[in-house]
């Protein structure tokens, strides 16, 4: 089916200049600046190491500009020492068969941010300023029609006015060491495989979605919070990092827009741990990332069934992508990977969903005149409780309207249209979502959408 829209989005027409070798990621940071020739990388990977200034959720926009230099505007600032970046995506989605009933919803996020180089403002070298901002709309379609807990559309959550970032990053050492502390989002750092950005499901689309509902210390773009992050790199191929968050599950609420800037606390707590084969000067074609995990929650937690309340909780996940087939020109970066996760909670009498894992395979470049398209298919299955399925069963008995959860799977096709140089692309989109809300009370569904997205 990859192949099938590949070929129908070839034969319409449409027609896109591709820009090589730069994998899709946008231009809001000096880290993607044009190479002059004598420093341009020999084999650039599949996918590219992500740029330590650009917040990941990012990764998903294309990375050219719809309106050009703003009229030589955003060159001058850059020049100041500013980037800004203007960005839009759209998710539209409908179930035509299947969940509670059938409908169509329309979810989309504009976003600007203001990354501040203080190395040519203030001659701080290694140091940068981010500000971002967001405005959230619509509607869900898994929460209106399917009822489903994998949510269709990643662009759903926080539907209003948002300041996200307002965080300190400094770099030293060569970029060897690096910290960053403010308003921040565990997020944007662990848990994170580029992969992942192909997709319009949430259960893929930003981090694996499984850790959120076991952790409510755990925060993602656009909500951010209280944190301090430190990263070392001990050679090119390893990195260790750690975060400490003010793990407030009231920061997620919308009533503030971002802006509360309480220190309630509880602690929150992630460290992962990272290595790349491949990807440096001499190596072959055949990049990877291995990472692994774990996160600390300090909130309390009820234990299901009971009054009894515990505090802390704790989890592991395991996360990897790896380039399996290079093809065509080593220049032209197009060939096939296959990426996965996995999270376990280690203790399923507080913990909603221990078992949660993804799998994939994605192609770049499938049609030698489209090489910067992307074409992915993704399934994500989730496992809830054993302990809260005992307890749902219990009360089923005596309230026979009461849903027994026990999983939840969706499977995901999807393919990457780019357009205007990389200012726009369009991305068609399937989906087939599985034991609906984990219950078995609805019908599978079919999702059929569209994701647009824009970088003014």
């Amino acid at each position: 089916m990859c192949f099938a829209l590949a070929i129908l989005l070839e034969t319409a027409g449409l027609r896109a200049q591709a820009t090589l070798p730069s994998a899709p990621a946008p231009t809001a940071s000096p880290s993607h600046a044009i190479l002059a020739p004598e420093e341009a990388p020999a084999k650039p990977p599949l996918i590219e190491e992500l740029p330590v200034d650009v917040r990941p959720f990012q990764l998903t926009l294309p990375n050219g500009h719809l309106f050009g230099d703003w009229l030589g505007a955003r060159t001058q600032l850059e020049k100041m020492g500013i980037t800004p970046t203007l960005t839009l995506e759209i998710d539209t989605a409908g179930n035509p068969t299947g969940g509670r009933s059938e409908g169509i919803t329309e979810a989309g996020n504009l976003g600007f941010g203001l990354l501040f180089d203080l190395d040519i403002l203030g001659g701080v070298k290694g140091g940068s300023f981010l500000l971002q901002l967001s405005e959230r709309w619509g509607d869900s379609l898994s929460s209106e029609y399917i009822g489903n807990v994998f949510t269709t559309q990643q662009d759903y959550g926080g539907q209003t006015f948002h300041v996200v970032d307002v965080a300190y990053q400094q770099k030293l050492f060569d970029d060897r060491i690096e910290f960053r502390i403010g308003r921040i989002a565990a997020g944007d750092d662990f848990l994170v495989s580029q992969y992942d950005y192909l997709f319009m499901q949430n259960a893929f689309d930003g981090n694996p979605v499984g850790v959120f509902f076991n952790s409510p210390g755990m925060t993602a773009y656009p909500n951010a919070t209280w944190g301090a992050m430190l990263k070392v790199r001990p050679t090119p191929r390893t990195y260790a990092m750690v975060g400490f968050y003010n793990g407030d599950p009231g920061i997620r609420g919308i009533d503030r827009h971002g802006l509360d800037f309480s220190m309630n606390g509880p602690g929150f707590v992630i460290g992962e741990v990272g290595v790349k084969l491949n990807g440096l000067d001499g190596d072959n074609d055949y990049l990877g990332h291995y990472k692994a995990g774990f996160w600390y929650d300090n909130s309390a937690a009820s234990e299901f069934g009971t009054t009894h309340s515990q505090r802390g909780s704790f989890g592991v996940y395991g996360l990897f992508d790896q380039v399996l087939i290079p093809f065509g020109e080593r220049e032209s970066n197009r060939g096939l990977g296959v990426f996965g996760s996995a999270l376990f909670s280690t203790d399923p009498s507080v913990a909603q969903m221990p078992f949660f894992f993804t799998v994939g395979i994605a192609a770049r470049g499938i049609l030698p005149s489209r090489l910067d398209d992307w074409c992915a298919l993704g399934v994500v299955y989730g496992e809830f409780s054993h302990d809260l399925e005992g307890v749902q069963e219990q009360t089923q008995r005596l309230i026979p309207t009461t849903l027994v959860q026990d999983h939840e799977l969706a499977l995901e096709l999807t393919y990457r249209y780019y357009l205007d140089n990389h200012s726009v692309y369009f991305q068609p989109d399937f989906q087939y979502i599985a034991h609906p809300g984990g219950s078995g009370k609805y019908d599978d569904a079919v999702v059929l959408g569209c994701r647009l997205g824009v970088n003014f």
